[in-house]
C-alpha cells in the first residue's frame, strides 16, 4: 500500500524523544486547543506499530465514554491512517467496543472508560486515554496495573485541580510537556483566528470577544477552572426516554462557517426535566438537504431560527411541519432563565452538544470585574440555540404560524 512521508510536528518530537529515553513510563500532554496533542499522539502510535513487530501488541485508546469515541478519537485516528494511505478496511474489525483497528501487528482497542469489564480485565502493551480530566485516577490505576509497557495521557487544562497534577505529573517516572496553538503548524485559519479572539486585546475587548479565562485555557493551555459557565444544572443519559409527549426538533441554520444544528428535545412535565439529542451538525447544508434529513426521521415539529425566512419558507412547502420562533429584544436571556428552571439531560452521543455546554458562558464586564446577564461572545453556541428554539417554540409558545402554503409565515 503507498504511503507518504509524515511531515511530524513539534509536539510528536518532544513525546518521541522522551519515548526514546527510556526514564519514562507515562508521557502528560497537556495543552490548549488546537495545539496538535491528538495528531502528534497518533503520528507517535504509527511509529510504535511500524517499529514492534515483532510480536502482536495490543494498546488501549479509551475516553470517559464509549459514546464519545466514534466521533472523536477514532475518527481522527483514521483520518491520519487514510491520509498516510496506511489505513485498510480489512484491519478495522468494527464488531468490539468501539472498534479495533490492526496497524502492522499491533492491536489498537478503542474502549470507553464506562465499559468495566474489558476495561478491568484486559492486559495491554500500552494505552493512552485522550481528555483525560474526565476520568477518575481509578479509571487510570484499573489500566496501569494491567499495562506491562507506557501510558499516555492528554488533555486540556481546564481544571484548577486534578488528579493528574497531583498523583501523575510529580512522579520521576512522569514526563509532562507543555503545548499551546503556536506549536501546531497545521493548525486552520478559523480555529486560530477564534482563539486568538479570546485575548485580552484593545481590539478584542472593544470587539467584545475577549475572554480572559478561555484564553488562559485554550489559547496559553495553562490550568484554569471555566467560570462563569451559563448551564451547570445538566447530565448525562443513555437515550431519550420514549413515550414522551412533548417531544420534537430545534434547529439553528447555519451555512459556510457556521454549522447547521439539529436537537431532537423532548421534556417530561412529572419530572420538569429537558431531554436533548444532538442529531445534526454540518455545514454547507442547502434546503434540499435539511429536507431529506428531516425526511427519513419521525415527523414531529420543528422549531427554527426565524432569520432565513425564504429558507422557513421552502423547508414548510416540502411539508415539513416548520414553525420560525419568535425572536425579541432579551429573548436570548429569557429563554436560557426558562431552561434554568429544568434539569438538562443529554445523550453521551451528543458530542458536539456536549461540549458546547461545557464551554458556554456568560460576558465578563472588565469594567466592573464581574460576570453579566448576557452570553459571551464568539463561542459556539449552534446546538444549544437549537435547543433553546425548541423551548421557546414548544414550551414558550413563541412561534409564528404558517398562513397558507406559500410559505409566509404570520405572527
Amino acid at each position: 500500500m503507498a504511503t507518504k512521508k509524515i511531515a511530524t510536528t513539534p509536539v510528536y518530537q518532544k513525546l518521541d524523544a522522551a519515548y526514546r529515553s527510556g526514564r519514562y513510563n507515562v508521557f502528560v500532554l497537556e495543552g490548549g486547543s488546537r495545539s496538535s496533542k491528538t495528531y502528534s499522539i497518533i503520528q507517535f502510535w504509527i511509529r510504535y506499530a511500524y517499529e514492534h513487530q515483532d510480536r502482536v501488541r495490543r494498546v488501549i485508546v479509551s475516553r470517559l465514554k464509549a459514546t464519545w469515541i466514534t466521533a472523536t478519537v477514532l475518527k481522527d485516528f483514521l483520518d491520519v491512517l487514510k491520509d498516510y494511505g496506511l489505513y485498510d478496511k480489512r484491519n478495522h474489525n468494527k464488531s468490539v467496543g468501539a472498534g479495533v483497528y490492526t496497524l502492522y501487528t499491533t492491536e489498537f482497542w478503542f474502549l470507553g472508560l464506562d465499559d468495566e469489564q474489558r476495561i478491568h480485565g484486559m492486559k495491554s502493551d500500552a494505552f493512552w486515554i485522550n481528555e483525560a480530566v474526565e476520568s477518575s485516577f481509578d479509571d487510570y490505576a484499573q489500566l496501569m496495573q494491567r499495562c506491562s509497557g507506557f501510558a499516555v495521557l492528554d488533555y486540556n487544562p481546564s481544571y484548577d485541580e486534578h488528579w493528574i497534577y497531583d498523583k501523575i505529573c510529580k512522579r520521576e517516572k512522569t514526563r509532562y510537556m507543555h503545548s499551546t496553538m503556536l506549536d501546531n503548524p497545521l493548525i486552520p485559519d478559523n480555529a486560530k483566528e477564534q482563539i486568538l479572539s479570546y485575548e485580552p486585546t484593545e481590539y478584542n475587548i472593544q470587539h467584545g470577544t475577549a475572554d480572559k479565562r478561555k484564553w488562559q485555557i485554550y489559547g496559553l493551555g495553562k490550568r484554569a477552572s471555566l467560570e462563569g459557565l451559563i448551564y451547570e444544572n445538566w447530565g448525562y443519559c443513555k437515550e431519550i426516554p420514549s413515550g414522551l409527549s412533548k417531544r420534537g426538533y430545534g434547529m439553528d441554520l447555519g451555512f459556510t462557517l457556521d454549522p447547521t444544528g439539529i436537537v431532537e428535545c423532548a421534556f417530561d412535565v412529572q419530572t420538569n426535566t429537558l431531554y436533548l439529542r444532538e442529531l445534526c451538525y454540518r455545514t454547507h447544508m442547502e434546503a434540499a438537504d435539511i429536507i431529506k434529513f428531516y425526511k427519513r426521521k419521525q415527523p414531529m415539529r420543528v422549531m427554527s431560527e426565524s432569520a432565513d425566512p425564504r429558507l422557513v419558507s421552502e423547508i414548510h412547502n416540502a411539508g415539513i411541519r416548520i414553525y420560525p420562533v419568535v425572536k425579541g429584544q432579551g429573548s436570548v436571556e429569557a429563554s436560557i432563565s426558562v431552561m434554568h428552571g429544568y434539569r438538562i439531560m443529554i445523550t453521551e452521543d451528543s458530542v458536539n452538544l456536549i461540549k458546547e455546554i461545557k464551554n458556554y458562558t456568560w460576558m465578563f464586564d472588565d469594567k466592573i470585574k464581574k460576570f453579566i446577564n448576557k452570553p459571551a461572545d464568539g463561542q459556539a453556541d449552534h446546538l444549544l440555540d437549537a435547543a433553546r428554539y425548541w423551548v421557546m417554540g414548544e414550551l414558550m409558545g413563541r412561534i409564528k404560524q404558517p398562513r397558507d402554503n406559500s410559505g409566509i409565515f404570520a405572527h
